[in-house]
């Protein structure tokens, strides 16, 4: 690094310090995490470890039963119609309630759950075009904004990959095609999974296939829908117990990215889209070890426990556990605040009126981790930061001004100064969490791409050196970048990108916060487009690697999670079906591994979206808590907490 790379003057100052310390009102500044690009859960030997530091086991003998677990989240939730959601937060509470035919420990291991057993039993070479001959022909439309879209109101599950607008007709395969084909014996694979019998709802209703099947048809049309139709061809029961599920190619990651689904009783399926929700009138219902009791809009909403849970370790061939791990939650009720202001749930644990609270400023988790009296749970995250660029836009549509921004992104001084070591930085597009199926070889992977992200005004001078030459664009070129504004150490780092980008001649950055609820709808608008600015925000992933290529790059992923900027680049496409699509990657991992690294580096070429670090879970508990770790995607934070067999991960309080 040349001397001309110094980074931008720091905003993180004596006063930022003392905010957070009077946030916390606890003395102390100690402490910063293991790194973890190191051996520490990379996972690229195709090993799955345990991402949860120092992980606080509980003796089954000494559990007490029964008790409130009194919870602060940031938001209140936008949905309990799980397809119509794009919270985290919202998804933290409908995993009390809701499971799947499959699950996940804290390393990824995936288990059966609802399914008694599963198992592969085909994959052919089927292809977009073999499903031709079970195609509808449908019209191109314009919207207001002249972009051209297929006009049907039925889900896509295929489209012909020779479609053209010219010619003002698509060939699609809609759901009623898809079982046509299905029947004639065309698809790329088959899987059947048997359920446990006798599983109830809450509602009372038993668990069975068609439950199943219904809940995976809710999808259709939905904001989750490009996320699950990449993949999923057709679903269908047989008898009481059986469903079979068909991908539309060979895939590698189907089983973990498409069957984990929530599954909801005929009383949830048979509403219209969104309704399944209480602000609707109607009770949300699943089958998981809490059910929802009562909800106060945006202010709070208490779970019960459900005490005709369904699980028994007996059940499970895979429970290795302790003969005496129970058989559900211990604690008899969840009661959630919704308290956007991190000071504000800082100030709440302090005064006893939560037990648990996560996404606290990183000052003030070194004040609790330096304090008696309090806990924290550290675990790798599922997630990193990023920014996105309005890629259809002058001058951004041209990678080296985008990779320019990427050069002046301070991201050791992000992890460092604003995240005081809680958070790394990303020097490559993958978290370690998912490079056990995402890279050949982690620490290989970053010191190869490693270039890409390094702070380098220099080399940001010679790329916008070029595009001005070659282009003649004017500079000092004017952006604003854009964040939530409940987020204290998100709002600092833009503030510190921006006085970065504004430190060289050709950016003149500010930045608007906008409350969170209020930006993703923005995001998800479809017109963020239209107006060039930058977006940044958070995503949670989880353990496969496809998500944190395809959520914000692919256009499936356009008005959905997270792909708000249009972002449509063929190349890259391509390079994301090799990675996970085809009888080659399916039947052998280490080429998939092998694809997704030549993915990464694609990426980092075409610089659609910059990242900034990636995320570390952080929980704070009072000592009434006993037994709690955290799950790295804060989607599962407190079901996991609570309840997880596969870990033996459960959590009591312990009261005076």
């Amino acid at each position: 690094m040349g001397s001309e790379d110094t980074q931008p003057n720091s905003i993180f100052d004596r006063r930022h310090v003392l905010k957070g310390l009077s946030a916390a009102g606890i003395g102390g500044l100690a402490g910063c995490l293991s790194d973890f690009t190191g051996d520490g859960g990379d996972g690229g030997d195709g090993e799955s470890l345990d991402p949860v530091q120092d992980r606080e086991t509980v003796n089954p003998d000494e559990i007490k039963d029964g008790g409130t677990f009194r919870v602060a989240i940031g938001e209140a939730p936008d949905s309990f119609d799980y397809p119509y959601s794009s919270s985290a937060h919202t998804t933290l509470m409908m995993n009390l309630m809701y499971e799947g035919m499959i699950t996940t420990n804290a390393s990824g291991e995936i288990y059966p759950w609802l399914a008694e057993s599963y198992e592969r039993l085909d994959v052919t070479e089927a292809g977009p075009t073999d499903y031709e001959e079970y195609m509808t022909s449908v019209p191109y439309a314009e919207d207001d904004e002249g972009n051209t879209y297929i006009d049907t109101e039925d889900q896509i599950v295929v489209s012909h990959p020779d479609n053209d607008p010219s010619e003002g007709e698509a060939l699609i395969l809609t759901s009623s095609g898809a079982a046509d084909a299905v029947a004639d014996g065309t698809y790329g694979m088959h899987y059947r999974f048997d359920l446990h019998e006798g599983i109830e709802f809450h509602n009372g209703e038993e668990l069975t296939a068609d439950n199943v099947v219904a809940s995976f048809r809710r999808v259709e049309g939905s904001p989750l829908a490009g996320q699950i139709f990449d993949s999923l061809l057709h679903i269908e029961a047989e008898g009481d117990y059986t469903v079979h599920i068909y991908a539309q190619i060979p895939d590698a990651a189907f089983v973990r990215e498409i069957t984990g689904l929530p599954v909801y009783p005929t009383e949830s399926t048979d509403l219209p889209p969104q309704a399944m929700d209480p602000r609707e009138g109607n009770t949300p219902l699943g089958t998981g070890p809490f059910e929802f009791d009562e909800y106060q809009d945006e202010e709070y909403v208490v779970f019960t426990r459900n005490d005709d849970y369904w699980f028994d370790t007996e059940l499970k061939d895979w429970f290795d556990g302790n003969a005496d791990f129970p058989n559900g939650p211990a604690v008899e009720e969840v009661d959630i605040q919704f308290v956007q202001d991190d000071s504000n749930r800082s100030a709440a644990l302090q005064n006893d009126e939560i037990d648990m609270t996560y996404g606290l400023t990183s000052s003030t988790l070194d004040d609790y981790q330096s304090s008696e009296g309090y806990q924290t749970s550290a675990t790798q995250g599922a997630g990193y930061k990023f920014i996105q660029f309005p890629v259809n836009s002058e001058p951004w549509d041209d990678p080296r001004v985008r990779r320019a921004v990427n050069h002046l992104i301070p991201r050791e001084q992000i992890s460092e100064n604003i995240f005081m070591g809680w958070e790394k930085p990303a020097w490559v597009p993958l978290p370690p969490l998912a490079a056990t199926d995402g890279t050949a070889d982690y620490d290989q992977l970053v010191e190869d791409l490693r270039e890409y992200n390094e702070y380098s005004s220099e080399r940001a001078s010679e790329l916008m050196e070029e595009v001005i030459e070659e282009k003649g664009i004017e500079t000092p070129i004017e952006i604003t970048i854009e964040t939530n504004s409940d987020n204290d150490d998100r709002v600092r780092i833009v503030e510190l990108i921006a006085e970065s980008m504004s430190q060289s001649e050709y950016f003149e950055a500010d930045v608007e916060t906008i409350d969170f609820i209020t930006f993703v709808t923005q995001l998800m608008s479809g017109e963020y487009q239209n107006e060039p600015r930058l977006a940044y925000i958070g995503l949670s992933g989880g353990f496969g690697p496809h998500g944190y290529a395809k959520s914000i790059h692919h256009p499936d992923n356009f008005m959905g999670c997270c792909n708000f900027q249009n972002i449509d680049i063929e190349e890259l496409n391509e390079a994301m079906r090799e990675a996970r699509y085809g009888v080659d990657v399916v039947e052998d991992p280490d080429l998939r591994r092998q694809r997704y690294d030549e993915v990464w580096k694609l990426i980092l070429e075409l610089n659609a979206n910059s990242y900034s670090t990636h995320s570390m879970t952080v929980s704070v508990t009072n000592d009434d808590v006993v037994g709690f770790n955290s799950y790295p995607s804060t989607q599962d934070l407190v079901g996991y907490g609570l309840y997880t067999p596969m870990d033996e991960q459960i959590t009591y309080l312990d009261r005076d």
